[in-house]
């Protein structure tokens, strides 16, 4: 009886074996890794920057050696504004503005003005982007500030377009030869003749992202 149980168990262990390699022979398949544009701007993010990143997440981002407090100068200088800059004196700085000035907890809007930087939209807006190219993706007029103020620039209105209410924000300036008769403490719109014609030179000066809308 020995002698046919003995070999039964080995043809046995044989099989198992066989099924064991045809398992290990197949390569289980892993999963892609995303990778996060960190120069992406959303409607919610800002490269790896949500609403809910604080101090300490901004220095967990990027390294506290990139992390700096400064008090810088408010509109027409009236006040200072402490904020955090993010890669001081590089060509990707940016900066963060806090609702809670003292603690750092809760982010208000983060800002780039820096012609050179690497932040966009999905849709491609940048720094040095045009006017033209601001009206093309809202779809329907733009209202603006004149230049050469302290205020000059700002958007006022987006005409119910795409852009109405989003929490991005664009500030525009004068580029070029042109536009003399854009400044000053006016109301300007892109239907206004001397408006189209500058459209490719009116570029965006700032982009900014607040985490204070919805």
């Amino acid at each position: 009886m020995k002698k046919i149980i003995l070999p039964l168990i080995i043809i046995a262990t044989a099989i198992y074996s066989c099924g064991n390699k045809d398992k290990k022979a197949t390569p289980v398949a892993e999963k892609p890794e995303v990778k996060i544009d960190s120069a992406l701007i959303t409607d919610s993010s800002w490269g790896l920057i949500t609403k809910k990143t604080d101090f300490a997440g901004l220095q967990a981002i990027y390294g506290a050696a990139n992390v700096k407090d400064e008090r810088i100068c408010g509109p027409e200088c009236a006040d200072s504004i402490d904020v955090t800059i993010i890669y001081p004196e590089k060509n990707n700085e940016f900066t963060v503005y806090w609702k809670d000035n003292l603690y750092h907890t809760a982010i208000a809007f983060i800002e780039t003005y820096l012609p050179d930087g690497p932040y966009h939209t999905a849709n491609g807006l940048k720094i040095g982007s045009s006017l033209e190219d601001l009206l093309k993706i809202n779809g329907k007029q733009i209202i603006f500030s004149g230049f050469d103020w302290d205020y000059g620039g700002s958007i006022q209105d987006y005409g119910m377009g795409t852009l109405q209410n989003s929490p991005l924000g664009f500030r525009l300036e004068m580029t070029g030869d042109g536009g003399t008769e854009l400044s000053g403490d006016s109301e300007f719109n892109t239907e206004m003749p001397e408006v189209k014609k500058n459209l490719t030179k009116i570029k965006i000066l700032a982009l900014t992202l607040s985490f204070s809308k919805g």
